[in-house]
């Protein structure tokens, strides 16, 4: 899957990389292929020269964010600044501030990055995830999950891409990924409450802070396109009764 575009992606880092730490962001709403674009480059570049720092890292504990969420789903309320209110962004972004420096630093040849307290999300659903990587100028940084196009991240980015996908694929996509755990009219709910809403929001505000947009509803032929496709994207997932 994405194949293609992983390995036009690669060589563009390779061009353009100049003995230093490059850093490469993935955007997109739930469910668009950001963590498969993630580690197809991981895999096309090699797992010893590569570091993927995951966005939902950054993500508050789970109590704080259900106790915010119960309000707008019980009263059928829009969720917009997912970034802003559940996500603690100032942990990426004071690494790659870290990064940078080490960029244009002569002297250091090594630089370690410890992140704590993350999210872990595969494991504890706690934030009790620590992660500890050395890094040289040879690496490439992969920052995945929405939302890199935020100005705090995006400002140390050397590339940002943004996947999109249709709004019947996406959801799709995120009924099959949760289907253990979460029921499909939940999920559904869920989807036009908080996820839609939040990145549309999103996106309306920092939609210009992306090197290249990729259609990805078919994750076997994504095409990249014009910036104009995001204006037609947001006209079209913030009709309800769109699903084109």
């Amino acid at each position: 899957k994405m194949s293609k575009l992983a390995h036009l992606i690669c060589e563009k880092i390779i061009k353009n990389k100049n003995n230093k730490i490059f850093i490469v962001g993935i955007d997109g709403p739930t469910a668009s292929g950001k963590t498969i674009l993630a580690n197809n480059i991981q895999k096309k570049l090699g797992s010893s020269k590569t570091f993927i720092i995951r966005m939902d890292w950054t993500l508050k504990s789970r109590h704080i964010r259900e106790k915010s969420l119960k309000k707008y789903t019980e009263n059928n309320k829009k969720f917009l600044f997912e970034a802003e209110e559940h996500m603690k962004l100032k942990i990426v972004s004071e690494a790659l501030k870290k990064i940078r420096e080490f960029n244009n630093s002569k002297q250091n040849k090594e630089l370690q990055i410890n992140l704590k307290n993350l999210y872990n999300r595969e494991v504890t659903a706690k934030n009790d995830l620590n992660i500890r990587k050395r890094l040289t100028k040879n690496f490439v940084v992969i920052v995945e999950g929405h939302y890199t196009g935020h100005p705090s991240i995006n400002k140390f980015l050397d590339f940002n891409i943004l996947l999109l996908s249709n709004k019947k694929e996406l959801l799709r996509r995120k009924i099959e990924r949760v289907k253990n755990y979460r029921s499909e009219k939940i999920t559904r709910k869920y989807f036009e409450l908080i996820d839609a809403p939040s990145f549309l929001n999103f996106i309306s505000r920092f939609g210009n802070n992306y090197s290249m947009i990729v259609e990805n509803s078919n994750y076997l032929k994504p095409k990249i396109e014009s910036f104009n496709k995001i204006k037609k994207w947001v006209e079209k997932i913030d009709n309800l009764n769109t699903y084109d």
